[in-house]
């Protein structure tokens, strides 16, 4: 216990650089800018939590860490960044939360998600699979190779989902496509959500792969049970 609380007493001073996480992501123009801004939130505040335990752990041990600020100095500024970005994370995620309860509540019918922006109706898929039992992050669209959503089942099995907001049908090379992006992310299966329809290749293309299709009226059924 003793090494460990040198180490970490050694590292502590370092504990500003958290903030590095959020700057990378920030200035990464691959993603819409408020996207980059909650996620360079969410990870500076995340890194925050990680050193707060740290300082938890060397309390515990009756260590004190390393310092190269006046102690008064480093308290302050801890603390204060834990409570900013704590505070803008933790509010963002209810407003999210909130604001997705509230779409949702909003689509009974398909032209209501064909109405959807794309960046809310990639929320909505999300609610979808979050509200039955897995664990869904959306991923950026088009920088992610047109992955949408990456997730996770209760066999920790991981899977990537697109999704389509067409008024049309969904083609086969739109299917291969999908079946290439699975192959080089090495998931387990992908989805494919569309407001619209899925042309005949496309449904015997998938057939027998890990690939699993729905469209718009599929949807609003999941929708329509997640209400009940």
């Amino acid at each position: 216990m003793k090494a460990i609380a040198a180490i970490i007493s050694f590292l502590y001073p370092f504990w500003p650089l958290t903030t590095l996480l959020g700057i990378k992501i920030l200035v990464n123009n691959q993603r819409p800018f408020g996207h980059r801004v909650r996620s360079a939130m969410n990870a500076v505040f995340l890194g925050w939590l990680v050193w707060a335990s740290f300082r938890l752990f060397l309390n515990w041990c009756g260590q004190q860490p390393a310092l190269i600020m006046p102690k008064a100095v480093d308290q302050a500024w801890f603390l204060t960044m834990g409570s900013v970005f704590g505070g803008i994370s933790i509010l963002g995620l209810f407003s999210r939360w909130h604001k997705g309860w509230v779409r949702l509540a909003k689509v009974n019918h398909l032209e209501d998600l064909k109405s959807l922006a794309p960046e809310d109706f990639e929320e909505i898929v999300a609610k979808i699979f979050r509200s039955n039992g897995f664990k869904a992050t959306l991923s950026g669209g088009q920088a992610d190779h047109g992955v949408d959503l990456v997730v996770m089942n209760d066999q920790g099995e991981r899977w990537i989902v697109q999704c389509k907001r067409y008024s049309g049908s969904v083609g086969e090379p739109v299917v291969r496509d999908l079946y290439g992006t699975l192959l080089h992310e090495e998931a387990q299966g992908a989805y494919l959500m569309t407001t619209g329809t899925f042309t005949k290749n496309a449904q015997e293309w998938a057939a027998g792969k890990p690939i699993i299709l729905y469209d718009g009226d599929a949807l609003i059924d999941l929708i329509r049970k997640i209400k009940l």
